[in-house]
């Protein structure tokens, strides 16, 4: 094992029986922070944290009795802000500068530096939160860094170097889509284990709010004050369902992975240009980045290793043959048919299986020295069809091939 990246995490621990004074000093203190980031948001003119430093640092420091590290982090809060106006502000203080973390017999709290030779001891609530936090720092992530939200609430940000975990033995691919999961398991020889499809239910229920929405959005657009209500509070249930299904997906596969000994492979995706309305609705709202860094973070705690392959034809290949077509079935979306063998198979079922194979092929490629002085087969069909499709042609698999074998990958399925 070595380390090579860094993983981050967020937590937020509530506080426990403020007294009176506290909160008044905490009140006092967000809102003269939120002051600060609109002041300077009015006077920024470029995105450049270095010129809105230089030009407004010394007005702040005069104008304020914030100590230069909470000035500097609202600075940085002011640079990343794409509207007119901040409404909600998270200050970070950082140890050992800025503040410090102390335990009594029953309580944990959490020292900020809010102003100048001023320190506030903030008690923390001992609930789910602050058991999942301390069972993290006891598993060797570090948290230097404390934030302070608008309602007076702390977030603890936590990072730990990201450990490269043995390969095992079989590959488990997922293919993220607009309606669902799906999960194909694959060995180093090329028999299908395991296929199935996770969260479902998700674009079922995103259907429902789309339809909610408009009709509560054709109310509002009529000055409809409750309707406007209801569409705020349809948005809230709408991101807190996603990400909690989101977490039970991703502890479903990785359990699916310890199970059939598998690491797990994903594509490489990319953000999506908006290409209209309908668009938009079934792919745009698809949690993709959440979902990917819930999973990287899931899979470090139970020491799975996770490969990020790239999407290069995963969806044009054929896993009978291996050609390479047009890909989806005209207006089917949800139909991959091959021209040369005329396989027909669910795209996304396919596009799982794709993945898994590519990082497959990427572990073989990687095996060996000189790739350009070896010839090696990947068993998954009887014909002779090169694999190569998969692969960009500056990847070195101009000499990939098929062995051949008796059935092609999908019958194996169970």
């Amino acid at each position: 094992m070595f380390f090579c990246d860094i993983l981050k995490r967020a937590i937020l621990l509530q506080t426990n029986s403020l007294t009176k004074s506290k909160q008044k000093i905490l009140k006092k203190f967000s809102q003269d922070a939120l002051n600060l980031a609109n002041n300077l948001l009015g006077k920024r003119k470029s995105k450049r944290l270095m010129d809105l430093h230089k030009n407004t640092y010394l007005d702040s420091k005069m104008s304020t009795s914030f100590n230069s590290q909470v000035i500097c982090d609202v600075e940085r809060n002011v640079v990343k802000i794409k509207g007119s106006k901040i409404k909600h502000i998270t200050v970070k203080f950082n140890i050992p500068r800025n503040c410090k973390t102390f335990n009594t017999k029953t309580q944990f709290f959490i020292e900020l530096g809010m102003y100048p030779r001023k320190r506030i001891a903030v008690p923390i609530k001992q609930n789910k939160n602050y058991n999942r936090y301390s069972s993290l720092i006891n598993n060797g992530w570090m948290c230097k860094t404390y934030g302070l939200t608008s309602d007076g609430q702390i977030i603890a940000f936590l990072s730990k170097e990201d450990t490269i975990f043995p390969k095992r033995e079989n590959v488990l691919g997922v293919d993220i889509n607009s309606k669902c999961f799906a999960v194909s398991i694959v060995t180093p020889n090329g028999r299908v284990l395991k296929q199935t499809y996770f969260g479902k239910d998700i674009w079922v229920r995103h259907k429902k709010i789309f339809e909610r929405r408009e009709k509560l959005q054709s109310l509002a657009d009529k000055g409809n004050h409750r309707a406007t209500q209801s569409i705020k509070k349809l948005k809230r249930e709408e991101y807190n369902f996603v990400k909690n299904r989101l977490g039970e997906i991703v502890k479903e596969i990785t359990d699916m992975a310890l199970k059939y000994n598998a690491d797990i492979s994903i594509e490489n995706l990319k953000r999506f240009n908006p290409k209209g309305k309908q668009f938009n609705k079934e792919v745009m709202r698809i949690p993709f980045y959440k979902f990917k860094q819930l999973l990287i973070s899931r899979c470090f705690d139970k020491q799975i290793k996770v490969n990020v392959v790239d999407s290069w034809h995963t969806s044009k290949w054929c896993s009978h043959c291996g050609a390479v077509g047009k890909g989806h079935n005209g207006a089917n979306y949800s139909i991959f048919k091959c021209k040369e063998c005329g396989q027909i198979v669910n795209s996304d079922r396919k596009a799982s299986l794709s993945i898994a194979v590519k990082s497959l092929l990427e572990r073989k490629k990687s095996s060996f020295q000189d790739i350009t002085s070896e010839r090696f087969f990947f068993q998954f069909s009887h014909k002779q069809v090169p694999v190569s499709g998969l692969m960009r042609s500056n990847d070195g698999f101009e000499t990939c091939a098929v062995h051949n074998v008796s059935t092609p990958m999908e019958s194996f399925a169970l």
